[in-house]
């Protein structure tokens, strides 16, 4: 007979420990595969700590790692996939939960069967109802939740990745912090020659909040903004571009009445992209093939879109606003 394929799954914890714990269980729960759990903890309180202490005690498959302050989604995982060995990666959030004992089995023979595929995207529920998490969906366009195609992005409250790809880009950047840090990974690793799947059929179950809330005022919005300016600068965007993504995420938080963070990550994106302007970080991967430009452009609906409908996007309040 033939072993079972071996998975890493990785959880960012910070609290929340009924739900942390609740997730690792759920990926301890799986079936069909050798699976090997990763937990890095950002800074929980002693009583938090003591409870995952004592799960990860009964569960030899697992491992919990301690920092003393939060290293960010980025740099979390980076560290959380450095402690295993798996050829294939699978981010679970800690508010989240497999939806069956075979997901990751699932999961492990999409990336098994093609080898092209360097992630798939897992289709994220919302736990209290069973639908589709709307608050997750970042597939505009491309169809329905059901239903499997070629995108440029997964998300990262579940998703596998290919630990080969993931190892030839340099894993995640890790100045990112929050927000953004999935796309910036996926066009290198598309840049590979490969590509990502949405495949429906693996699915996580996620605790989102009853009341769709997002409170873009305490940070979302300037981290938001940031990144995509960052980015864009890393991927060798041309200024005038650049300056049209600045001006229209003043513009964006204007018509939210949080203008003052998009100024704000404005100043941070510059500082960023003279960081990495500077540092001995390999840019290559950031330089994109034609092929690659193609794949996004035939990807991404809202690069085809007129100019109109991009008015009228930025002029449309902020999905799930919540002021706090």
């Amino acid at each position: 007979m033939t072993a079972p394929l071996a998975v890493d799954v990785i959880i960012l914890s910070w609290n929340r420990v009924d739900d942390t714990i609740a997730a690792i269980e759920s990926a301890a729960a799986q079936r069909g595969v050798d699976t090997r759990i990763f937990i890095v903890d950002q800074g929980s309180t002693p009583d938090c700590l003591s409870q995952l202490d004592l799960l990860v005690a009964r569960l030899p498959n697992a491992q919990l790692r301690k920092l003393s302050s939060n290293s960010g989604v980025a740099g979390g995982r980076n560290i959380a996939t450095a402690m295993g060995t798996a050829p294939f990666v699978v981010a679970l959030d800690s508010d989240a939960v497999f939806e069956d004992e075979w997901t990751l089995a699932r999961a492990v023979a999409h990336l098994e069967h093609d080898p092209q595929l360097c992630a798939i995207g897992f289709h994220i529920k919302n736990f209290f109802t069973g639908r589709n998490d709307d608050t997750s969906w970042d597939y505009a366009g491309r169809g329905a939740a059901d239903s499997r195609f070629a995108t440029t992005r997964f998300i990262g409250a579940g998703h596998a990745i290919r630990r080969a790809a993931f190892e030839a880009v340099g894993g995640y950047d890790e100045r990112l912090f929050f927000c953004g840090e999935e796309l910036d990974l996926s066009y290198r690793m598309l840049n590979l020659s490969m590509r990502i799947d949405y495949c429906p059929d693996v699915a996580v179950l996620h605790k989102v909040s009853p009341q769709h809330r997002v409170f873009w005022d305490k940070g979302r919005f300037y981290y938001t903004a940031r990144n995509a300016l960052y980015s864009l600068y890393k991927f060798g965007a041309p200024r005038s571009r650049l300056l049209l993504a600045a001006i229209s995420f003043v513009l964006k938080g204007a018509r939210n009445g949080i203008a003052g963070q998009a100024l704000r990550a404005i100043a941070g994106s510059i500082r960023l992209s003279r960081e990495f302007a500077c540092s001995p970080q390999d840019k290559r991967h950031y330089r994109l093939s034609a092929a690659t430009r193609e794949y996004i452009r035939s990807c991404e609906i809202s690069r085809q879109q007129s100019v109109v409908t991009k008015l009228r996007r930025l002029l449309t309040p902020l999905p799930h606003q919540s002021r706090g």
